[in-house]
């Protein structure tokens, strides 16, 4: 391993320690967990889930196995080791601590990890809450792991104990927003049990509408974001606008309250921020209120890469090719997340202007690394057969290796003679 980790999302997910360059709401939010957690209450705060392959890149960058990375077998000190020293003991912990554990694995991408402690927890030894905590938990780490596409059960399992148990408003529409927003983007539940969890929502809202509680306010934001997804999915600009105005006004008022500074104040910020976008380019279809977004979100967590992504969207919405590549090229220049990605669209955007030269220099890039990149495989492939032949062998090579490896997708094995 190499032993120079000086950036602050390196550190976040080798040690959880909140130190390096250019830090981010994300590693702050990750080490700020640990720091304020006894393991013994629920829920652990997590911050934005990333995809699993981002231990795959941490992983690659630092040159250590990714099962190393992932099962913490490297040299660590600092807030790490009492991560490490639960996990060690864990056949005796309490049901609390290890289902705590799992939240905590989950916040630095370690998803098999906090999978395999959570097939450990006595469910029935749960008390009401952690029970919600353990489905909620259950259905993240499945969702990233993309073991099953229906979470169908933990959420009727949740729907039974919020008609059970008295449960704070703030909570339920915790429950609620994941409801709503997985079933839009994934189609996890079936339209009884979304509309079930919208009803709940908007009872649970109007019960704190007027609450100046920070927890209260976070949660109304983050309700009322996913409920204009609802709206948004068929193009209903007013009502979209309606609800984003309730979550950036909540927003602001976490953020203007005595806690403004604190990490679940500035993610719902920020969040609101990535909504408001994704409104302005999709719904009202206003491409410079999106871009002013853009700088704003930006702005707000300057070394965040998946910001110059969403900027980044926006330009290729557009066509504008050259100023796409600036944002990409910006993201890689920051690194961790998604490396691969904007490297990858990096190639994508000269592609679109013609620079043949530099697309499949970047194609190749992205397979060193990633060299199961498929997209840039198929894409470095038809970029060479048209424009430099010279090169195709490269990528005939990656698309029958993959075809050897039966990785390849059905609608691309014509690919392979």
């Amino acid at each position: 391993m190499h032993s120079k980790l000086d950036d602050a999302f390196s550190r976040a997910v080798f040690f959880y320690d909140d130190s390096g360059a250019h830090p981010t709401n994300w590693s702050r939010s990750v080490c700020a967990g640990l720091a304020e957690q006894n393991f013994d209450e629920v829920p652990y705060r997590v911050p934005q889930l990333l995809e699993p392959s981002t231990l795959i890149e941490v992983a690659q960058r630092h040159a250590i196995g990714v099962d190393e990375l992932e099962f913490f077998s490297y040299p660590m000190d600092g807030p790490v080791t009492k991560v490490k020293w639960l996990a060690d003991m864990l056949e005796w912990a309490p049901p609390v601590q290890k289902l705590s554990l799992a939240q905590c694995l989950a916040a630095s991408c370690r998803y098999r990890y906090a999978n395999q402690v959570l097939t450990k927890i006595p469910y029935e030894a749960l008390f009401p809450d952690q029970r919600v905590t353990f489905h909620l938990t259950r259905f993240a780490i499945q969702n990233r792991l993309e073991m099953t596409t229906s979470h169908q059960e933990d959420f009727t399992a949740l729907k039974a104990l919020l008609q059970a148990q008295r449960m704070p408003p703030s909570r339920v529409l915790d429950v609620c927003s994941q409801a709503i927003v997985w079933k839009l983007k994934g189609d996890s539940i079936d339209d009884e049990l979304n509309k079930w969890f919208i009803d709940a929502g908007e009872k649970a809202a109007r019960q704190i509408a007027s609450s100046d509680a920070p927890v209260d306010l976070v949660s109304l934001s983050s309700f009322y974001r996913g409920l204009a997804m609802v709206p948004a999915a068929r193009g209903d600009v007013a009502t979209t606008r309606q609800y984003m105005l309730l979550a950036e006004e909540y927003a602001d008022a976490v953020i203007r309250g005595e806690k403004g500074a604190s990490i679940p104040a500035r993610e719902a910020r920020k969040t609101v921020y990535e909504s408001k976008l994704k409104e302005m380019l999709y719904v009202a279809r206003d491409i410079e209120s999106a871009r002013q977004v853009a700088d704003e979100l930006i702005a707000y967590d300057p070394h965040w890469s998946i910001s110059y992504h969403e900027a980044a969207e926006i330009e290729v919405k557009d066509q504008q090719w050259q100023r796409a590549l600036q944002r990409y090229q910006q993201a890689y220049d920051i690194g961790f997340p998604r490396v691969t990605y904007s490297q990858y669209m990096m190639g994508a955007c000269h592609q679109q202007m013609g620079n043949f030269d530099q697309a499949l220099a970047a194609f190749k890039d992205t397979l060193s690394l990633d060299n199961t990149n498929i997209s840039a495989g198929v894409a470095g492939y038809g970029v060479a057969r048209e424009h430099v032949p010279e090169q195709l062998p490269y990528f005939k090579s990656c698309i029958d290796r993959w075809h050897a490896d039966g990785i390849l997708p059905d609608e691309y094995r014509g690919l392979v003679q």
